[in-house]
């Protein structure tokens, strides 16, 4: 069976301090094949993480399914806790081989590091306080890397990065042609070069969906609308500040 991400009809709520119930995902459903890039964004609050937690086994739905089929690498947002502290570099990546109870083979994490641009020799006995915080989410991915048997769930990857380190960060998520990606974000202008395909999140719920270029260029929901505009914005902002 082919690696891939399969969300069905998913529904979760949570008991807030009020004692109101919160809908955060309220009926879901998309699959991810291999090789294809789902861009799933929207706001703060939307769903989004609920959804990636669903799937990665980290929360139990109301109701619905979500799963994969192979296995799962993970690289979460904030890459100033998403690493054990007193580990070090090599052994951070090596980490899923432990929890697979294979040996630490070397030349895997090494080839690991190269695929994001890390040299093993020169980082392998640093400490995460040692790395800078693109490096950080370097070590992240390539974790995953290691870990995933094809399928990867990116939860805002770059959101506490610069917009050089992003850029990095994109252009190593574009090698990984052979993998089903989730890759969740609330800027669409940073997931429209990378995914291949788009679903817009508000309130727990999918509200549009389609081919990056038609969400981009023909955006229907307000939303939808308001996120590429900011997108427009920015690239416009970027650029005079360039000039």
């Amino acid at each position: 069976m082919s690696c891939g991400i399969h969300v069905h009809d998913l529904k979760k709520s949570y008991r807030a301090k009020s004692y109101k119930t919160v809908e955060a995902v309220r009926g879901v459903s998309f699959d991810i094949g291999h090789g294809d890039v789902l861009g799933l964004i929207g706001p703060s609050g939307c769903g989004k993480t609920t959804i990636a937690c669903a799937i990665a086994g980290l929360l139990t739905p109301d109701s619905g399914t979500a799963g994969v089929t192979g296995r799962l690498g993970f690289v979460s947002q904030d890459p100033y806790s998403s690493l054990c502290p007193v580990m070090r570099v090599c052994d951070i990546v090596a980490e899923p081989l432990v929890f697979r109870k294979q040996t630490k083979d070397a030349e895997v994490v090494r080839d690991a590091l190269a695929q994001v641009g890390l040299d093993y020799d020169t980082l392998k006995n640093r400490l995460p306080h040692e790395l800078s915080g693109g490096q950080r989410q370097r070590v992240a991915v390539a974790r995953a890397l290691v870990a995933s048997g094809g399928v990867l769930i990116l939860d805002e990857p770059v959101s506490m990065l610069d917009y050089d380190v992003k850029a990095d960060i994109a252009a190593i998520l574009r090698s990984l042609v052979d993998y089903a990606v989730l890759l969740i974000s609330h800027d669409i202008g940073f997931v429209r070069d990378l995914a291949t395909h788009i679903a817009v999140m508000d309130n727990g719920l999918i509200v549009e969906s389609g081919a990056p270029e038609e969400i981009c260029e023909n955006p229907q929901n307000m939303l939808t609308k308001k996120l590429v505009l900011a997108s427009l914005d920015l690239k416009a902002y970027l650029k005079s500040i360039e000039a």
